[in-house]
């Protein structure tokens, strides 16, 4: 809680009504204000929107004029001016809470900037935020001293640096030339200066570098699968895949020879896999294995068959390839017998259905 105390100071023996009457009638000054607020929220344990009912001053306005009068008192004891002290101590305190935000060193130079020049709140509020991103700078830039006009001035030189667009770069070299404070800091400003005027009367322009937008993978990447054929599939060519071993974050596969790849999503089931393999098979086997009727608009689509070629251990709840003759087929049994296994069916993939392959080449037509 803030320990300055104005003229007329709140103090907790006083009764909330007159406190009040007093934020009603606005009586005093802003510090004032701020005084009975505190003694109102603070000891009386009032909410803001009582307060408000009762005095007309809405909870925004509480809240400024609280932290207002925190950056007040810190000015103070940070040794502003007696200008300074009187001029905010009369109005101001939409600016003070912008300046919140900085140390109390910075809240009386920024202080001092606003009173020199007679800047309002949204001036503030640039400036605070300019000195803040300032002052976390690892180096002072070459040129620019410590005063708070000079961080504005750093900030607009940036800029200007880093647009292409003429007009905004001049504006933004207005806007140094508006706030710089030290020599070398305008020196800095006049070559850059010289460089937009060179570009503008068809000298040799400066290089802009272009953007470049940078993304983080995600941890769920799609996993590539080798396509190892279609069935019916000899054992033998089976026995011979070689598995990939994913390399590096980005899990990078080198091709052996002309092998063909498929990549497909995330589904848990595929990223659990120890060994998967992709088989394309016609879609009449998948109805066969299901017992299932395939409609005749999807008689045509090629399916998938992903193969966990890792599991050989007979499941009764799983579709597995076996050997018959030396040729590889799916089925389901409920016990292994003597058939030799060569991995467990994960799931069969079917295309994506696209109503209207016309239409789906126009997006605009979609978004409508």
């Amino acid at each position: 809680m803030s320990q300055y105390k104005p003229e007329n100071p709140a103090t907790e023996e006083e009764e909330p009504d007159t406190l009040l009457m007093q934020l009603r009638r606005k009586e005093g000054s802003w510090l004032d204000w701020a005084q009975a607020c505190q003694t109102l929220l603070q000891r009386q344990k009032m909410t803001p929107q009582v307060i408000f009912e009762a005095t007309g001053f809405e909870p925004i306005h509480q809240n400024q004029i609280v932290v207002g009068s925190q950056v007040y008192e810190g000015m103070a004891k940070a040794g502003a001016s007696p200008a300074v002290l009187e001029y905010f101590g009369r109005k101001g305190s939409d600016i003070l809470y912008e300046l919140r935000i900085l140390s109390p060193k910075d809240r009386v130079q920024v202080a001092e900037l606003i009173l020199n020049r007679n800047l309002n709140a949204d001036d503030a509020h640039e400036i605070a935020r300019a000195v803040k991103n300032y002052a976390q700078l690892r180096e002072r830039p070459e040129g620019f001293g410590d005063h708070p006009g000079d961080a504005v001035a750093y900030q607009a030189w940036k800029t200007a640096q880093q647009t292409s667009d003429l007009q905004e770069r001049t504006r933004a070299i207005g806007r140094a030339f508006q706030y710089v404070h030290s020599d070398g800091a305008r020196q800095q400003i006049e070559r850059l200066l010289s460089t937009v005027a060179a570009s503008s009367s068809g000298g040799s322009q400066r290089k802009i570098l272009p953007k470049l937008s940078v993304f983080r993978l995600e941890e769920d990447l799609p996993r590539l699968l080798p396509v190892v054929g279609s069935l019916p599939l000899s054992t033998a060519a089976w026995e011979q895949q070689i598995t990939p071993e994913p390399e590096g974050p980005y899990h990078l596969i080198h091709s052996q020879g002309q092998q063909t790849w498929v990549a497909l999503p995330a589904w848990s089931v595929i990223q659990s896999a120890r060994d998967p393999v992709a088989i394309p098979i016609e879609n009449r086997l998948l109805g066969t294995l299901l017992n299932q009727q395939i409609p005749p608009e999807e008689a045509q689509d090629p399916v998938l068959l992903v193969v966990d070629r890792a599991v050989r251990q007979w499941q009764s709840e799983g579709f597995f390839l076996i050997d018959r003759a030396g040729s590889l087929e799916v089925e389901w049994r409920e016990d292994s017998g003597s058939v030799s296994l060569f991995g467990r069916v994960l799931m069969a993939v079917r295309p994506p259905r696209i109503l209207d392959e016309v239409v789906a080449q126009d997006p605009w037509q979609l978004d409508e």
